[in-house]
């Protein structure tokens, strides 16, 4: 969830304005755009700037439209290019009634952009009589939102195309949009209301669709000094909103020391609903910079919005703070961290039974955190039960009308008080609103309905993998997940918006789609299917390509960890020593004191690797005790009392395996087999389970006579067989046929041997 601002559902949008994306953090371009935005540059002279077609010069890359990643589009038959109409060209001759039609109607692709018919008649300029002046003003501003929203209709297509005739397109009527305003704003006298109102849109604009820092900056001021002249408190604070953002994108300490100034001045005149803005925003930019001076500060912002917020009987903004600071604590590893994400989630399961707080958007946001909770807790009774109150919620939110699969948006209730009055408008709903029941409104983004129907999927799948048995229920939930956010990339057309929200969410999509494949490939490696491992990884990297993820952090550990499990699976054991050794998975290049969720995460898949490599290196003419003892020696601190139990689990397994110099006692293997024994039972990861019991048998019944040997035989047979995985399926009924060989059972030795005998083909066809 972050907070950006947006309109208010019923309030609709500020003209021309789309829902903030709730894919990234704020920003005006996708992160993911690698060329250089657009760069608004207003124009000196309209006369000479505006060339025919009325395209303004503002140094866009080209290299944005073409970059080689997306498929363009059939070639179409050429038609006419759009005709803009220069700004200039209104105080040079006269009024002409196609100003008052649609902007343009045929992108230079030949599609159709919309209806004129079809829009909103007060988006529109007012037709004057004959023989009277025009209202120059409002004809600008009109004229501007049509240009804007025309560029959103055709945003859709050219986020699926990025061919550079839709991307110019697009950046043309943008452009113009903003010519429109910037005249209006240096030709005409202005009202100070409707003067403070354009530049904040023209501001608005240039934060969402460029890089012009400067220009935007110089408006924002102005305008910040004419609304003190003029007591527009409202558009003040709408201003100071978004100079801060600005000043994040260069400066982000100077944002945060120029929020802590609008923050105690809002508190001191007790315009609550302004203080949770800029505390909110304080927050979000804390957390962004990653420092843990600044995490501090974001969940001291945060708090101190709930205290206010229970003073203020606002409790959906306590749930909202509490959400926000259990999101924060989950970026730092450690149990007390985790002991706080639990606190704050108790604070916000407190208000499940008020109707104020009733927003399916937090609702499922509490959930979702909850079932990561218990993933990292790693107790599968707490998964299991967490993850079936999940499911059972997101099924009722596809009946919730107020969450949308299309708007990210969605409202937060302010008790409305006298001193908010003045500062709380129509002008202001992109940040606070007015509700239909005559309160203050303030505006959130949070993924849309689909898209976090996908995460749930995702989070089932991650639950379940480790019972991903014969049933493959786990991989199941995968598929259905990935189908899902599939289909909702290839029907983006449907939906209007900024090109570079757009851009942002269709990578978001790529990036989610990557995990997605991430894990059904582990669930086809845990049951030995090596054909289908190997066809996921080559769907990875065809999603890499196909949307420019960037493989940074855990996402390209996981993919590189991926890829050496599939090679030591079929054989390649050098593939998977080169791959398992790599920088990326190396314990001495890791951090070795996690400070960030993401680099717990790299650090455990290194641990992972370094104890394949161990088992690796224990085939005939590697093995080397004394260096065993070694690695074993480096692990053992970080793996002994690891917050993740499965990770304790292998460790044990490893230790109580693997041949040291000196050897270890029985005793001490005993212990090991133990503890790991115990990981298990809180995990229930079947696939472990097998491995130990395995282990057991091999270990101390190997050629026993006995019921206690056949027991014990049997067990880790029956474990196999629940994993579903043919590899070990084939070692434990190899050690049942040598048991039953040993007690004289012939026949059921044969029938044994001719399973593992099938199950080996199975899992190394051809060896």
């Amino acid at each position: 969830m972050s907070y950006h601002g947006g309109p208010p559902p019923g309030n609709e949008y500020w003209p021309g304005q789309d829902p903030p994306n709730a894919y990234g953090v704020p920003q005006s371009r996708s992160p993911f755009l690698e060329n250089g935005p657009l760069h608004y540059q207003p124009p000196a002279n309209e006369g000479q700037y505006w060339n025919q077609n009325g395209q303004m010069q503002y140094g866009m890359n080209t290299n944005y439209a073409n970059n080689g990643l997306y498929a363009p589009v059939p070639p179409q038959q050429q038609v006419e290019q759009p005709q803009f109409i220069s700004p200039a060209q209104l105080f040079q001759q006269p009024l002409a009634p196609s100003l008052l039609s649609h902007p343009s109607q045929n992108t230079p692709s030949g599609r159709t952009l919309s209806n004129p018919a079809s829009y909103n008649s007060s988006r529109m300029a007012p037709l004057t009589p004959a023989n009277t002046q025009p209202d120059m003003a409002q004809l600008l501003v009109s004229l501007a939102e049509e240009y804007f929203q025309a560029a959103q209709e055709l945003a859709p297509t050219a986020a699926l195309s990025m061919t550079v005739a839709d991307v110019e397109a697009y950046e043309g009527l943008i452009a113009t949009g903003l010519g429109c305003l910037d005249t209006a704003l240096k030709r005409i006298k202005l009202q100070p209301r409707m003067e403070a109102n354009i530049r904040l849109r023209f501001a608005g604009v240039l934060f969402e669709e460029t890089e012009n820092s400067m220009e935007a900056e110089t408006a924002l001021s102005k305008g910040i000094a004419l609304c003190e002249r003029n007591h527009y408190y409202d558009l003040k604070y709408a201003m100071q909103f978004l100079l801060a953002q600005f000043m994040a994108k260069k400066n982000p300490k100077a944002s945060m020391k120029a929020l802590d100034g609008h923050i105690s001045d809002a508190q001191t005149y007790q315009h609550f609903s302004w203080v949770y803005v800029f505390r909110f925003l304080r927050a979000s930019h804390a957390l962004e910079s990653g420092s843990l001076t600044d995490h501090h500060a974001a969940v001291q912002n945060l708090r101190a919005v709930a205290n206010l917020a229970k003073q203020q009987n606002d409790n959906a903004i306590h749930l909202t703070a509490s959400l926000m600071e259990a999101l924060a604590f989950l970026k730092i590893p450690g149990p007390e961290s985790l002991q706080h994400v639990q606190t704050a989630l108790a604070q916000a399961r407190s208000y499940q039974h008020d109707e104020s707080c009733n927003i399916p958007q937090l609702v499922g946001l509490t959930h979702i955190l909850d079932v990561s909770c218990a993933i990292i807790k790693g107790n599968s009774v707490e998964m299991l039960t967490k993850l079936k109150d999940m499911q059972s919620m997101m099924d009722k939110a596809l009946h919730e009308n107020t969450w949308g699969t299309t708007n990210d948006t969605f409202a937060i209730p302010i008790n409305r008080t006298p001193k908010s009055s003045h500062t709380v408008s129509q002008d202001t709903r992109m940040i606070v609103g007015i509700g239909n029941d005559g309160g203050d409104n303030l505006m959130m983004t949070f993924l849309g309905k689909k898209d976090a129907y996908s995460i749930t999927y995702l989070l089932c799948g991650m639950v379940l993998l480790h019972k991903n048995s014969s049933d493959q229920k786990g991989l199941k939930y995968l598929q259905a997940g990935l189908d899902s956010l599939e289909g909702d990339i290839r029907s983006a057309r449907s939906s209007s918006g900024l090109l570079p929200d757009l851009v942002s969410k269709r990578q978001w999509r790529g990036e989610i789609s990557c995990y997605f494949r991430i894990y059904m490939a582990f669930c086809c490696a845990g049951l030995a299917n090596w054909t289908e491992t190997k066809r996921y990884i080559d769907d990875l990297r065809t999603t890499v390509r196909k949307f420019e993820v960037s493989l940074t952090g855990p996402l390209a550990s996981l993919a590189l960890y991926l890829d050496g499990i599939y090679h030591q699976g079929i054989g390649d054991f050098d593939s998977a020593l080169q791959i398992f050794g790599d920088p990326k998975l190396s314990l001495t290049t890791a951090k070795s004191t996690a400070l960030t969720s993401a680099d717990q995460v790299e650090r455990d898949i290194a641990i992972l690797a370094t104890l394949n490599s161990l088992w690796i290196v224990q085939d005939k003419g590697l093995q080397n005790p004394d260096r065993n003892l070694s690695v074993k020696e480096k692990l053992e601190p970080i793996c002994v009392n690891h917050p993740n139990p499965d990770i304790r689990m292998a460790f044990h397994l490893v230790g109580a395996t693997v041949p040291t110099n000196p050897p270890l006692e029985l005793i001490e293997i005993k212990s090991r087999l133990r503890s790991a024994l115990a990981c298990g039972n809180t995990t229930a990861n079947i696939h472990q389970m097998c491995i130990c019991l395995s282990i057991m048998c091999n270990r101390f019944f190997n050629g026993v006579i006995g019921p206690q040997a056949e027991k014990s035989a049997k067990a880790a047979s029956v474990q196999a067989t629940r994993s579903g995985n043919t590899l070990w399926m084939s070692v434990t009924d190899g050690m049942l046929a040598r048991c039953y060989e040993v007690q004289g059972k012939t026949q059921d030795a044969q029938a044994s041997m001719a399973s593992a005998q099938k199950y080996a083909d199975q899992a190394l066809p051809g060896v």
